[in-house]
């Protein structure tokens, strides 16, 4: 699970640093976690009753840390939807 996190995270870091140019032209998406794959991680966290909490005195554990960081960077840009007269 942490290895297909890793990998999509990589991708996503790639694809910001792209030149928007190539993007437009070539139509290349931003990768995305496949939603099948990320229904069966939360499942099986939850089945086997999985949770993440820091240590004591551990004010933010690594994964948490990361989860914020990707929270703020979304609140950031938003769900921005760019509108054309087509």
């Amino acid at each position: 699970m942490i290895s297909a996190l890793d990998h999509i995270e990589k991708a996503q870091e790639a694809y910001s640093l792209m030149d928007t140019e190539v993007i437009a032209d070539k139509g290349i998406k931003e990768p995305e976690l496949n939603p099948a794959l990320l229904s069966v991680m939360v499942r099986f966290l939850d089945a086997n009753k999985i949770t993440c909490a820091p240590e004591a005195g551990n004010t933010m554990s690594d994964l948490e840390q990361r989860l914020a960081d990707k929270s703020k960077k979304r609140r950031a840009v938003g769900n921005v939807v760019h509108l054309t007269d087509e």
